[in-house]
């Protein structure tokens, strides 16, 4: 529906965010670690997803992508509506999901409001399958392995030539490979990847 919004933050009031795009108002959910980091009648640019049901239409933003991906990744977890799926985020950066998803910590998930143990254990077995399936999940989660997973990958080695950490690297890389064609060249999938890292 919306790729992004960008306007005026109007207002800040609990965990949504009033974001004045030329002259209409639209209320805006966003995680904790989002609305913490804009600042009310400054100009802010979000990421958005638009969870649409018969009775409601509510817009939710993000700063990164790998914010809203993990969001929509965890709106396909049996269980789990847009309101859980946001106090995860807002609980739980990228990096220490990603921790606790790998080692299968339930308690790490049940500290989240609206996440009980059965809900945990879903999530863990169901995100945990994706795990090694998904380019993109593996990138933003981080994988296993050290640096040497990256030999042989000539769009990382590119990207950390031009100053890239490995970590954004290997995200801008899946990200640059899921959204453009298969038989796209190593120069085309560097320049796209460039591109996202440019709008980080």
């Amino acid at each position: 529906m919306f790729a992004f919004l960008r306007g005026r933050v109007a207002a800040k009031p609990l965990d949504h965010i009033q974001l004045d795009v030329n002259g209409v108002g639209y209320l805006v959910f966003v995680p904790a670690s989002v609305r913490s980091k804009l600042v009310v009648d400054r100009e802010a640019t979000l990421l958005t997803y638009c969870h649409i049901r018969e009775d409601s239409f509510q817009i939710f933003g993000f700063l990164q992508e790998e914010q809203k991906t993990l969001f929509i990744m965890l709106l396909s977890v049996s269980g789990i509506g847009p309101k859980v799926a946001l106090s995860i985020l807002s609980d739980m950066a990228p990096s220490t999901f990603g921790d606790a998803l790998r080692q299968s910590d339930v308690t790490a998930f049940t500290k989240v409001s609206g996440v009980g143990k059965k809900t945990a254990q879903r999530l863990i077995l169901e995100m945990k399958a994706k795990l090694g399936q998904d380019t993109e999940l593996d990138a933003i989660l981080g994988g296993e392995s050290d640096d040497e997973s990256f030999d042989g990958d000539d769009v990382v080695a590119a990207l950390l030539a031009l100053g890239s950490t490995p970590t954004e690297a290997k995200r801008a890389a899946a990200r640059a490979r899921k959204n453009s064609a298969k038989n796209a060249s190593d120069e085309d999938l560097v320049r796209t990847a460039l591109q996202s890292l440019a709008k980080v």
